[in-house]
């Protein structure tokens, strides 16, 4: 176990490596993704003291130096006319407008089953919904960084990764060596949520790319606004959806379009991730969600826009999109309905027996039926990913517009419990990951150029807002299944839930700002 030596020091992340004669170094990227350099005034950088050398490459102009603050000092006096590229007029506020044409036309169905239309003229009652969520940065904690040193013996790397065998395959191709001739270190990182698993090997590439023009070993290191304006986002969504309930308030008919960037275009991982227009981690936990599978009539379609932006998985993928947009929907049937959410969920679930113990775990603990405290409400979620079913519920006030999430009560079936220290570890990261999102944390375009820069305008949650969380297991004798980002997906929803309960609100956009 390596917990001694995270708690004594011992541990070396990648931003800990150090040897004789290596150099750091920054780059000057486009500050519109995708630019170019048109052209660069490198003189004044030159003079900084402790610069070594200016290179360019083809990420952008990377500044050579002994340490990190005369890198950041040499990049800063850098003159550099760019050329913006294809993003220059990217702004979220028209794309989200183009979203919500696009979902009014016929996409690549990702599920079907009967007649949506027709069944939806039978309907007694019908709800109408749009829902929205941002691009999101993966914001770790460790800068991104890879140290690389390249000599007769070959190329060898140090850096936190997720996906070492693409990274040594990119560093192998930029070198001209054989793979064999790579060798790369796996250091600890300071966090990850799928950043550091990029099939492009977008900042190891860089790293070597700087490494040879410079012939010396060098450590690329990105700043947290490198991080937050370097692309490789989860992908903004837009879905619209319309249901069709019975006299019972039961849903006989369900329409929704998802509209997206698949992470998987353009990647290895395509050939086996899209089918038919119709990638399969833009519609987990929609195409194949028990509600959704429980209507005899229900049609779903998916499209996927070209945008000239990089996106990759985030913590739990598809599902920190969908199960909020599905969980909120299910309780706006609920309460269209007039019967209480977890009743309801009950009934809809009723052929979904890990979805049910999950559930009745989670609210028997919440004390669901009991009072709650003035001022406070409860909300409910229950969502399978990753082979593991969570269901919480969330404990919320409002005070002055802000929303305090005060407790999360959190039941996960995940099969057979092997370590159930690490697994309530887990869940109580994910909540924090998925708080961070529901509440806070969002990044805009404006005139091709991301908006929000470091932690100060791309929020987090703070210590002080983190909610005690109460986590409980599911007894099982199943095989074992994931716990690392199913903890996520259900919070969002949850905590909108809960508002709607406190004050009649409905939430449908991340992160939630609070009407008037």
């Amino acid at each position: 176990l390596d917990t001694p030596e995270k708690i004594t020091g011992r541990a070396t992340f990648g931003m800990d490596v150090q040897f004789d004669g290596l150099k750091t170094a920054l780059v000057a990227r486009s500050p519109v993704y995708g630019g170019s350099v048109k052209s660069v005034d490198d003189r004044a950088a030159k003079a900084v003291p402790g610069v070594r050398k200016i290179v360019q490459v083809p990420s952008g102009v990377a500044v050579v130096a002994d340490h990190f603050w005369a890198a950041k000092k040499g990049r800063d006096a850098l003159k550099i006319d760019w050329d913006a590229g294809p993003n220059a007029g990217l702004d979220t506020a028209i794309l989200r407008e183009t979203f919500r044409k696009t979902a009014q036309t016929d996409g690549p169905v990702a599920s079907t089953a009967g007649d949506a239309s027709a069944a939806m003229k039978d309907a007694k009652q019908t709800i109408e919904a749009e829902y929205n969520v941002p691009y999101l940065a993966h914001a770790p904690m460790e800068p991104l960084n890879a140290t690389v040193k390249i000599d007769a013996d070959g190329c060898e790397i140090w850096t936190g990764t997720q996906f070492q065998q693409f990274d040594q395959m990119a560093a192998a191709r930029i070198t001209g060596l054989p793979v064999e001739k790579v060798k790369l270190h796996t250091m600890f990182l300071g966090g990850g949520f799928g950043r550091r698993a990029n099939p492009a090997s977008d900042f190891v590439s860089e790293a070597v790319a700087v490494a040879k023009a410079a012939g010396m070993p060098v450590k690329t290191v990105w700043t947290r606004e490198d991080d937050m304006h370097g692309a490789y986002y989860r992908p903004m969504f837009l879905q619209t959806a319309k249901i069709g309930l019975d006299a019972d308030g039961m849903p006989i008919a369900w329409q929704q379009a998802l509209v997206g960037q698949s992470i998987m275009k353009g990647t290895p991982f395509e050939p086996f991730s899209i089918k038919d227009g119709v990638d399969s981690s833009s519609v987990e936990g929609v195409a194949d969600s028990p509600y959704m599978k429980g209507v005899a009539n229900h049609h779903v379609t998916t499209h996927s826009p070209d945008i000239q932006l990089p996106v990759l998985w985030w913590r739990s993928v598809g599902h920190s999109v969908n199960a909020f947009v599905m969980e909120s929907l299910v309780d706006e049937l609920a309460h269209a309905s007039g019967k209480d959410p977890v009743a309801y969920r009950r009934t809809l679930l009723a052929e979904h027996p890990r979805h049910l113990a999950a559930l009745n775990l989670a609210v028997e603990k919440a004390g669901w039926d009991t009072p709650v405290a003035e001022g406070r409400a409860r909300g409910v979620a229950v969502h399978e990913s990753f082979g593991s079913v969570v269901a919480q519920v969330a404990e919320v006030s409002v005070d002055k517009g802000s929303i305090r999430v005060h407790k999360v009560t959190c039941a996960i079936d995940c099969g057979t419990a092997v370590n159930p220290e690490g697994i309530a570890a887990q869940m109580e990261s994910g909540i924090a990951f998925g708080l961070s999102a529901a509440l806070h944390s969002q990044l805009s375009f404006k005139d091709g150029k991301v908006q929000e820069s470091n932690f100060h305008d791309y929020i987090v949650l703070r210590l002080g807002e983190m909610p005690a969380v109460d986590v409980h297991i599911v007894p099982s004798e199943a095989p074992p299944s994931g716990v690392g980002e199913p903890g996520t997906p259900p919070i969002a929803p949850a905590v909108a839930n809960a508002v709607f309960a406190l004050n009649g609100k409905r939430l449908r956009s991340l992160p939630m700002t609070l009407p008037g």
